[in-house]
């Protein structure tokens, strides 16, 4: 009892001093939010149901009510989401090659110069004075399929005569900390993957999820509690000499790397106005992964520039829920629990992976989430079912960006088994939860071009070679109408499964 005491009031005493590091941004886990509370009995309704030691995250208030205890468990989140891109109609609508010394009528020079078509698609052979350049074909390097597994941890304790409690819970994936892969939601996706990728999903299923947190009984019916999310920025600056641009591959790096973590709050509230109902509210504020990149570029002569990219990950909007449950038949030993939650999320500030937000002429919606459940208790056993819809906040991508995203409909189950054995209390408990991405399908409109060769239309698709475009003092043959390697032109749909399981071992104290 004595160590589990010290461990108590030194995990209190981290979370104090946690509390007290200034914000960066606040955390809101998309882990946490996709796959709903593990090791528990919360589920999708985590922010209305106590969930043990995932309360840490969804509703600290909760954590008042929730069993002592650390827990121990595995789960597992397959994602088979797949993309299908139209084909394009016909050559006039591909960059032609030997485009790389065209100019306006005017001399100048494009904004940017696309890769030719057939270079992408097949790739060019080596020169005399150029290696060749690998194919990167249309959809050739998509991404949608993946298995991630996790180590669930959690931990629950209570102090002052339990008035007050304290939690913490993580899901660590197994085979990297944490992710970041970016990609262009447009045509300038063409110089990497010349694919496109599921925007709310993949890395982010591997996003930093661990919480901490504290609830307190203000009365017996009204409880708070605050709790913290673990958010990292990460800033590199890479001075790069170089001594021939000719051969970059002899080129001199260094490196000066920082990662700055912070824990930020959110907070929730829990209320029974009577021994059978619960309302509850939460509140989790925006959070990013942010990444900060300086390079500098030395050349022999003595000339140096400078230039710098930032990347945003991760990104979660104000999220506000309301909830509330109900006893619907309760015994000494048996209940029937009714449980609805409403998640507000605030998308219409989302930045993507290249701190951009979206075209204003197709920004993200705002979302309302319902969920709805039911929880029964017979004896030492549990079960739970919830169902949630959650909205696309993505619009048609009709236009220059390819946003991939799906309207999500999900099941969690549940069951959960308390037995004592050595004078020791255990909980062990399993979970599968199935999401389904409802089919969806897009046509980009089409792009008016314009014989000024400026872009008119920067919402749709970009005409990537200007219809007054010369060269060699000629009118460059195959500029004339639409011209583009926007990976999603002229349209795509995807559709897909989120498929979740996993078991867990709580041992209380």
């Amino acid at each position: 009892m004595g160590a589990l005491r010290l461990a108590r009031w030194v995990f209190c005493a981290a979370l104090v001093g946690g509390l007290s590091v200034p914000t960066r941004e606040a955390g809101a886990s998309p882990l946490f939010e996709l796959a709903g509370g593990v090791g528990g009995e919360g589920g999708f309704n985590g922010r209305t149901v106590e969930g043990g030691a995932a309360d840490a995250y969804y509703n600290p208030a909760l954590l008042v009510d929730a069993t002592p205890g650390v827990s121990l468990g595995v789960f597992v989140l397959s994602q088979q989401i797949g993309i299908t891109l139209a084909g394009r109609p016909g050559p006039q609508y591909a960059v032609p090659e030997g485009i790389e010394n065209a100019t306006h009528a005017n001399g100048s020079a494009w904004g940017r110069y696309p890769i030719p078509t057939n270079w992408l698609q097949y790739g060019r052979p080596a020169t005399a004075t150029n290696v060749a350049l690998p194919a990167r074909p249309r959809q050739g390097d998509g991404s949608g399929d993946a298995v991630f597994a996790y180590q669930m941890l959690g931990f629950v304790t209570k102090l002052f005569h339990e008035r007050l409690a304290l939690g913490a819970y993580a899901l660590i994936p197994y085979n990297k900390f944490t992710g970041a892969d970016a990609f262009y939601s447009d045509e300038r996706e063409q110089y990497f993957s010349n694919s496109l990728h599921p925007e709310l999903y993949g890395d982010r299923m591997v996003a930093t999820s661990i919480a901490f947190a504290g609830g307190i009984k203000i009365t017996d019916a009204l409880s708070l509690g605050v709790g913290a999310t673990l958010n990292l920025t990460t800033q590199a600056y890479t001075p790069t000499f170089v001594a021939n641009a000719g051969e970059l591959q002899n080129i001199l790096v260094d490196s000066d790397v920082k990662v700055i973590a912070a824990l930020t709050p959110h907070m929730g509230l829990s209320y029974k106005p009577t021994p059978r109902l619960r309302l509850t509210a939460t509140a989790h504020a925006p959070e990013k992964l942010a990444i900060d990149t300086d390079f500098t570029f030395l050349l022999s002569n003595g000339v140096q520039q400078a230039a710098n990219a930032d990347f945003t990950h991760d990104y979660m909007p104000w999220l506000f829920g309301v909830g509330g449950s109900y006893d619907v038949w309760q015994t000494t030993n048996e209940s029937v629990t009714i449980a609805a939650t409403a998640i507000f999320g605030q998308w219409s500030t989302y930045v993507d992976r290249h701190s951009e937000a979206p075209i204003a002429a197709y920004g993200w919606y705002d979302t309302l989430t319902p969920v709805l459940g039911g929880r029964y208790q017979r004896g030492s056993v549990g079960v739970f079912l919830d169902t949630e819809y959650q909205p696309s906040p993505v619009p048609l991508q009709t236009g220059r960006t390819n946003y991939v995203d799906n309207d999500r409909v999900g099941i969690d189950s549940g069951i959960d088994y308390t037995f004592s054995l050595l004078d020791t209390w255990f909980h062990v408990g399993a979970q599968l939860e199935v999401q389904r991405l409802v089919p969806r399908y897009q046509s980009k409109l089409p792009t008016p071009t314009s014989p000024d060769g400026l872009n008119h239309t920067p919402a749709l698709v970009a005409d990537e070679v200007p219809d007054d475009s010369v060269l060699n003092g000629q009118r460059l043959a195959g500029s004339q109408g639409l011209q583009t390697n926007n990976p999603g032109w002229p349209g795509f749909g995807s559709e897909g499964w989120i498929l979740g399981g996993g078991v867990y071992l709580s041992v209380v104290p």
